[in-house]
């Protein structure tokens, strides 16, 4: 279990000691990200995560910023989330004190200088319009836009190029501002060091974070009750579709079971769509699921690319799967299977230091703890062919869901797919 100590002005410092280990990762996780943007802002928080990587007070070039870490072997590298951002990097213990000197150094006293501000903001454009002319990418946005609209949920977190165009210094500011200070900050370390030393460490390289309050998040708002399609044509050579269903909170009571049939559906190459789609039909190379979780909602997602020609037997043979998961449940072979999947993906992850001080931070986040890995185990273990059917009537029997597609089609094949999505 690590080590948990806040500071007196509300930072949330967790420490694993992982005395076996040659590496240490440390995490600096905002507990903002591209839900907490008004529609004019979007792409806000994905911008501010590019502008730290522009230049500090210390480190006054994005060339400074990564030679101090690359030129010690290190990795350096952020994320942004709809609920979170992310900068972390990893180094060989002994270089813990650079790492966490460059990191406070970004997080605090980042330079967001106007000329670097706006070379970066043509990056991001040139980012934006490359997810644009990916359609394996395109078709995920265009679900999202079909499910939620026009909340954060419903588009890109990197924005559009309207609104990344649109935003200024000022207001970059401003929502940096909003939640870069001490409340909204978990420091997360783990590897071969010592709490003793590192805390206060941590809490003198961190000793000019301003406090504030905590930002709201713009509430999810409910699902479209009736079935949705979108179409975008493209003149491509492959068809590609996102079957979009509900999901659930991370607090969701049904949240391990909804797992469980994420990875029984279509967690790999031994998944029942992967097996049915695939290898028994021959209608997709490549086909999956994911399950996104967030505070408040969540939402289940089927996606393949195929041949144009058999789009609607893939959807049509996707949607019978998931009707027989519902009506009859997994079979007892596959929960035992699916237990132990789970389980041992979960035990692999933990064989990085990376990996453990993520899983540490971002269970603080949403729950304010950190269960053990032992309890987690347990939660998979307990699970019952009832709890999984039970949740797949509630996600799958609710008959929501949502499609989405982009290729080779016309009108014609959009007046197909609803009648299908609504049979």
């Amino acid at each position: 279990m690590p080590y948990l100590h806040i500071t007196p002005n509300g930072i949330r410092i967790l420490i694993e000691e992982l005395p076996h280990t040659y590496s240490v990762a440390i995490g600096c996780f905002i507990d903002i990200g591209a839900r907490y943007e008004p529609t004019e802002l979007a792409g806000a928080a994905h911008f501010i995560e590019h502008m730290l990587f522009k230049g500090t007070r210390a480190y006054p070039t994005a060339h400074a910023i990564s030679l101090a870490i690359e030129g010690v072997g290190g990795y350096l590298n952020a994320s942004t989330s709809y609920e979170t951002t992310v900068f972390y990097a990893k180094v060989a213990a002994i270089h813990f004190a650079r790492a966490l000197h460059v990191l406070s150094e970004m997080v605090q006293r980042p330079l967001f200088e106007a000329s670097e501000l706006e070379k970066e903001r043509r990056v991001i454009i040139e980012e934006i319009r490359g997810i644009q002319d990916n359609p394996t990418e395109v078709v995920h946005e265009l679900l999202q836009h079909t499910m939620w609209g026009d909340h954060p949920f419903g588009r890109d977190i990197t924005g559009s190029i309207a609104t990344v165009s649109a935003i200024s210094r000022t207001e970059l500011l401003q929502f940096f501002s909003q939640g870069y200070h001490a409340g909204n900050l978990i420091v997360s370390v783990a590897g071969n060091v010592h709490h003793e030393e590192v805390i206060p460490a941590i809490e003198r390289s961190f000793a000019d974070l301003p406090t504030g309050q905590r930002p709201t998040a713009l509430a999810a708002p409910p699902l479209p009750s009736q079935p949705r399609l979108s179409l975008l044509p493209r003149d491509i050579e492959q068809g590609n579709f996102c079957l979009g269903m509900p999901g659930v909170s991370y607090h969701d009571p049904d949240r391990r079971a909804v797992q469980a049939l994420d990875a029984l559906l279509g967690g790999g190459m031994s998944s029942r769509l992967f097996q049915k789609i695939r290898e028994e039909h021959g209608l997709s190379y490549n086909i999956g699921s994911y399950h996104n979780e967030f505070a408040d909602t969540g939402m289940w997602v089927i996606y393949a690319g195929v041949e144009p020609e058999a789009l609607r037997d893939a959807v049509a043979m996707t949607r019978t799967v998931l009707h027989d998961l519902a009506e009859h449940g997994p079979t007892e072979q596959e929960l035992v299977t699916v237990k132990e999947q789970l389980k041992g993906s979960l035990l692999l992850s933990l064989e990085d230091t990376w990996s453990i001080a993520s899983r540490n931070a971002v269970s603080l986040l949403r729950y304010q703890t950190v269960p053990p890995v032992e309890q987690i185990i347990a939660e998979f273990d307990a699970l019952t062919l009832a709890d999984l059917q039970r949740a797949a009537q509630r996600l799958i029997g609710s008959e929501q869901q949502w499609l989405a597609v982009v290729g080779p089609y016309n009108d014609e094949d959009q007046a197909d797919l609803q009648a299908l999505l609504e049979g």
